[in-house]
């Protein structure tokens, strides 16, 4: 959804452009799934990683915690965005155990 300049992504899982969801049992692997999709919604809509102001993580194991913040440190790079992260019970079907969701800001 874009509103003026800024970009909401809603939460994304790692499921592919088929919607089979991508390495069931591994965080991390879903992790690189997730990003690869928030990629493209972002260039979809104009932006790049670095246009990215807020990111919120949604984790359903703690242990997960360290690989999946590994792969989004390598998808930004340089850029450190603002990060929330947080312990969920569940996100949508049992074995998607990390969703996503950002907000960038493009230049005016």
């Amino acid at each position: 959804m874009r509103a003026g300049n800024t970009i909401y992504v809603a939460g994304q899982v790692a499921r592919d452009i088929n919607g089979n969801l991508v390495a069931p049992n591994d965080a991390a692997g879903q992790a690189r799934q997730v990003y690869h999709n928030l990629r493209q919604v972002l260039e979809t809509a104009g932006a790049k990683p670095e246009h990215v102001v807020k990111v919120t993580t949604y984790l359903v194991d703690p242990a997960d915690s360290k690989a999946v913040s590994e792969v989004r440190l390598e998808f930004f790079g340089d850029h450190r965005p603002p990060h929330t992260g947080l312990i969920v019970a569940g996100l949508g079907s049992p074995e998607v155990k990390v969703e996503v969701e950002v907000i960038a800001v493009l230049e005016e």
